[in-house]
């Protein structure tokens, strides 16, 4: 008797999701988490997939609603023709989804902590709950190609030269998700909380509960190759290659251009390219899409980065 698997529920949300941008909006609930959240160093701050799957279940209903009435989270996104950072557009997300929640009074983004004239660092999201207690979310969605497995961490870069995977996990493990707790941050959300409440706050006695989440992909040589001892296991994936190489050849699928947000999650539409901003000095992701319907909707069964032969991100390890 042959053995089906059954959909994950993220995957059988997105099924009942038309909307490309809600489709998005659940992907960033409910994808697993890039980093393995049961390592010591997150000293249990990292938002782990069991606490997804709860977030993908209390918004399920939110996100159907959502999905016959798009036009609040376009307002919240912005012009997708507008060439705008990744890492930016998926923190608005994540704050409209958060900042959603029924416990949530106040939430913002973005929040610059400065101290004797210098940048100590920023919030990505504060979130004010209604039992006074503050939360900081430190949010990331990268994108890394794992060039040389042997080295771990350390071999894992991109998509430009200068992101390397171990610097980034080594601020989110410290320094980024440690920022609610220092004089400087704690002055920072008060002032912010007294914008909102016209009342005066005392910083030190704030009640402030640091969190991270990480999402994304990391792109292997190949599908069994090793991967570092901090990466969760069940992290999004995908094969990478240079330019050099032709593409394989998928027929009857095909392959499609990914742009903007569309690297956010698994693509469903149609074939044609949306056109919307590409950076040409990135590597180019594509995904490759197969027909699911008679409406000539495919739909992303694997994504490959191609990289250019000469792209100093090749040199980079």
């Amino acid at each position: 008797m042959a053995v089906t698997s059954c959909p994950s529920p993220l995957d059988a949300l997105l099924d009942e999701l038309h909307d490309a941008d809600v489709r998005r909006l659940a992907w960033s609930i409910g994808s697993p988490a890039l980093f393995d959240a049961r390592r010591p160093e997150w000293q249990g701050r990292l938002r782990d997939d069991d606490w997804s799957q709860q977030e993908l279940t209390r918004c399920h209903e939110w996100l159907l609603a959502l999905d016959r009435d798009p036009a609040p989270l376009y307002d919240a996104l912005g012009d997708p023709t507008v060439a705008t950072p990744l890492g930016h557009t998926f923190e608005k997300f994540v704050l409209f989804w958060q900042a959603a929640r029924p416990d949530v009074r106040a939430a913002t983004r973005g929040l610059i902590v400065r101290e004797g004239g210098r940048t100590r660092g920023e919030f990505d999201i504060v979130l004010l709950r209604h039992d006074g207690v503050i939360e900081t979310l430190e949010v990331t969605v990268k994108f890394y190609l794992n060039l040389r497995p042997d080295l771990g961490i350390d071999g894992c870069i991109g998509p430009r030269a200068f992101d390397r995977m171990s610097d980034k996990y080594a601020k989110m493990t410290t320094r980024q998700t440690d920022l609610g707790h220092t004089d400087a941050g704690r002055a920072t959300i008060a002032r912010w909380l007294e914008q909102c409440s016209g009342e005066t706050v005392d910083a030190d006695a704030l009640l402030v509960q640091n969190h991270a989440l990480a999402r994304g992909y990391v792109f292997h040589t190949a599908a069994d190759v090793a991967i570092p001892v901090e990466l969760s296991p069940a992290h999004n994936r995908g094969l990478w290659q240079t330019d050099e190489q032709p593409l394989p050849d998928v027929a009857p699928d095909q392959w499609r251009l990914l742009s903007g947000r569309e690297w956010l999650g698994n693509y469903r539409g149609n074939t044609q390219e949306s056109g919307w901003p590409i950076d040409p000095a990135m590597p180019r992701l594509l995904a490759q899409v197969a027909g699911v319907g008679e409406d000539a909707t495919v739909c992303e069964v694997a994504r490959r980065f191609v990289v250019r032969a000469d792209a100093g991100l090749l040199k980079s390890v």
